[in-house]
């Protein structure tokens, strides 16, 4: 180790970079086998490399001319210490280092250099490693020692001093660092100001929520006030017609003893056969005839009635309230004037700078008026008057300019103008095609909602679908549409074109099939009790002992055992059912409001029907409204729903008979709702042949022995054959008649225990087909041999 000293301070392996005063300039080049700098001729003595060796020198630190003490020594005085290590950044002295520094790794690889007072840890260049970096590669944007710039791979690119490249980078840092902190020290202000913003939304969505209800109670009161003008018009034109047709008949009961009379005269002068006679007194009665042929000869169905001609329809009235949505105000466009023209224009100026006379520039919403056949203006001339003619090309017209649907019409050439001379840049051109979101479109049984992206200049969107045979536009300015009084379960093919002054888009085109009769619907998890789990692609929900999902979302049951569907329903009749035999479970409705810490039995926004046993109750309003015992518990419960009507109908599927029936009046829309304390359920939904059944089940409460008993005896069985013969009808349509006529020769008691129970019932009508077959049997056989 002491006789290689000398050796391992100058060319020991590096890890920690020595200073520039270790190196040699003689040293070969590790990377590229070159040879020394001065081998290849560098001159270190020109300006730019002198400047640059002197730099590199004074960089780092000075050899020390008087001897440094060892700093491992324990001894006094301390020896003098020979070499430095790089990686340790000690000096040790030769005993010292010996013992530290043994000849195999990873000590040998250390780096030893002449002893210092301090390190200071120096770049080298990455492609050369014994090299410090002494110059900045301008194009290659790094630091590079003098043999790249020489003979490496940076060789003829632009140079700069690391002092200069330095100041300028340390400029710009501290500029961030000032901008930054700028920054910062306007954070409180812009959270501030944020706040204010978020406290106007709301100011402005309280206000807007007010003004559409002040709007909608408008339209309500207008409504109100034409639907009593109209019942006013309406009565008296009915009462015209009453009138006329009052003295008509009484022109005709005034007149009939008149024409009796006369009738009898004129048959007996029939029977005169004196000449004389007959013809002295048949012109009276010919007058007399006469007079009665406008009373008794007029046709009826000739008889003019004012309120025949008379006619409703507010289908385009039905149209334009459905495209009613809120929309961006219209704000003037602010546009850069070099000759002082106002910064706001106002939505319709005249002759601004840059107009002509016979051109003049407008600006404002989207329904505008430029003269046609002008200078230097090329219009389509499948869309222009005849040349020479001066007129106006109106593009776009309001729904007071005589369009049905509001909007542009259907026939207008929106994409065939020319942008206009000083039209705001936005509207220079027509709107691009607008991307439906598929994802977010909805069908429901009489309902499309359709949604598509935003475009960021146009004005308005049209859609365009058929209902039926015509074809129907509607414009909207939001981007989303729902078309209402639909077909179930039918396509419909939908334009949508985004429109602006410019023109109007391509249509985006896509298709969408409205829902069939089936009500479909699963469980939702998200509002579930945490002592709920689901399976069967959330079809069905069981109980279990431990917590499924603790906390969570707002809309969760804090109480444990409650769900809703996952859709709601705002109108129209749905049926579905639901199996849990040896369950206790609640099923029923509810509205999204109703409180998440009870179940859906004691609540006044919740229906539910409770089968527990043998035990069935309906509840409401914190109230059991009736309560059943039965013999068998049903294996599925049906639940139709008439939100219209506001009618629930609970249902036994397996018997087809009505348990319970409930009326209210929803004001909101309502979820099914389940609640389930035991057990598990199933659930089926999209039921269509079970809902046609269950449809004459909800017209009818279940017929008992006080309500029979409540009618006269000869009514009873007119009143059991129409609760039967529907039934029969299902299984015998040809023979349901004879089969209820002879059903109704059991007794009442019998008859209203076949309804109850349908296995009995089936069995009853099964026995009566047999025996209808063999009574025509035996007749067949009789008409044989009285042939023969």
């Amino acid at each position: 180790m002491e006789g290689n000293n000398e050796t391992e301070g100058d060319s020991g392996s590096v890890t920690s970079e020595p200073g520039p005063e270790d190196m040699t300039t003689s040293s070969p080049c590790p990377s590229d086998g070159q040879d020394s700098i001065e081998e290849l001729g560098v001159n270190c003595q020109s300006p730019v490399m002198e400047n640059k060796c002197k730099e590199s020198t004074s960089n780092g630190v000075e050899e020390q001319s008087q001897p440094l003490p060892c700093q491992l020594c324990e001894e006094d005085p301390t020896r003098i210490a020979v070499k430095t290590c790089t990686v340790c950044t000690v000096r040790y002295c030769e005993q010292c280092l010996a013992l530290t520094h043994p000849p195999r790794p990873p000590f040998s690889e250390h780096k030893l250099i002449n002893p210092r007072t301090s390190f200071k840890k120096t770049v080298m260049c990455p492609d050369h490693p014994t090299k410090p970096v002494e110059m900045y590669c301008v194009q290659d944007q790094t630091p590079v020692c003098l043999l790249c710039e020489k003979v490496g791979r940076h060789k003829q690119h632009n140079m700069a001093a690391l002092e200069e490249v330095f100041s300028q980078r340390r400029a710009e840092l501290q500029a961030g660092v000032d901008r930054l902190g700028a920054w910062l020290t306007e954070g409180e202000d812009m959270v501030r100001r944020l706040q204010e913003k978020q406290a106007d939304v709301k100011t402005s969505n309280a206000e807007l929520k007010s003004t559409i209800e002040k709007e909608c109670d408008d339209l309500v009161d207008r409504i109100s006030r034409r639907s009593t003008e109209m019942d006013r018009q309406l009565t008296v034109v009915s009462s015209s017609d009453t009138a006329n047709l009052a003295r008509l008949i009484r022109d005709v009961q005034y007149n009939t003893p008149k024409a009796q009379a006369s009738l009898s005269q004129a048959e007996k002068l029939l029977n005169e056969t004196d000449h004389a006679n007959f013809l002295q007194s048949s012109a009276s009665v010919m007058a007399e005839i006469q007079r009665m042929v406008p009373i008794f000869g007029m046709n009826v169905e000739n008889v003019a009635c004012s309120i025949d001609k008379l006619t409703v329809d507010f289908s385009q009235q039905k149209q334009v309230v459905e495209t009613m949505n809120i929309h961006k105000k219209y704000v003037p466009a602010f546009f850069p004037s070099p000759h002082g023209f106002p910064g706001a224009m106002s939505p319709y100026v005249q002759n601004p700078p840059f107009a002509t006379p016979s051109f003049p520039v407008v600006h404002g919403p989207p329904f505008h008026a430029f003269p046609v056949s002008m200078p230097g203006l090329s219009v389509p001339a499948a869309h222009c008057p005849p040349q020479g003619n001066q007129g106006t090309l109106k593009i776009g017209q309001p729904v007071s300019q005589g369009c049905a649907y509001g909007g542009y019409p259907p026939h207008a050439p929106l994409a065939t103008c020319p942008p206009r001379v000083g039209a705001p840049p936005s509207v220079q051109h027509p709107p691009a095609q607008p991307t439906i979101l598929h994802d977010l479109c909805s069908t429901s049984m009489e309902g499309v909602y359709i949604s598509w992206q935003t475009v960021s200049n146009a004005d308005e969107y049209e859609v365009r679908y058929t209902v039926g045979g015509p074809q129907v536009v509607a414009v909207v300015h939001s981007c989303s549409f729902t078309a209402r009084y639909l077909n179930p379960a039918t396509k419909y093919r939908f334009e949508i074109r985004a429109r602006n002054v410019a023109g109007s888009s391509l249509p985006s085109v896509t298709y969408l099939v409205t829902d069939g009769r089936g009500f479909k619907f699963r469980f939702d998890p998200k509002t579930a009790g945490r002592f709920l789990t689901f399976s069967g692609q959330n079809t069905r929900v069981a109980v279990t002992d431990r917590e499924e999902r603790p906390g969570g979302s707002p809309a969760r049951f804090t109480d444990g055992n409650t769900v809703f569907g996952d859709k709601d329903v705002t109108s129209g009749q749905h049926y579905w059912e639901v199996s849990g035999a040896g369950s206790h479970y609640a099923v029923g409705v509810a509205y999204a409001s109703m409180p998440r810490d009870r179940d859906i039995r004691d609540t006044t926004k919740s229906w539910a029907f409770v089968q527990h046993e043998k035990t069935q109750t309906f509840h409401h309003n914190e109230t059991t409204i009736s309560r059943h015992e039965v013999d068998a518990v049903p294996s599925r419960i049906g639940v139709l729903l008439d939100y219209d009507a506001g009618q629930i109908c609970v249902y036994n599927a397996d018997r087809g008979t009505t348990i319970c029936t409930h009326k209210t009046a929803f004001t909101d829309p309502v979820y099914p709702a389940f609640s389930l304390w035991q057990g598990s359920l199933q659930l089926y939904t999209g039921v269509e042949k079970q809902q046609a059944i269950a449809q004459h089940a909800l017209r009818e409460e279940p017929l008992t022995a006080a309500i029979l008993a409540s009618v006269p005896s000869q009514e009873r069985k007119q009143m059991l054959g129409e609760r039967i013969f529907p039934i029969v009808e299902l299984s015998h349509p040809k023979l349901a008649g004879k089969i209820t006529g002879m059903l109704l020769e059991i007794d009442n008691a019998e008859l209203l225990h076949l309804l109850d129970s349908r296995e009995s019932l089936k069995a009853k009508v099964t026995e009566a087909v047999a025996v209808l077959g063999a009574h025509e049997k035996h007749v067949r056989e009789q008409s044989g041999d009285a042939g023969k």
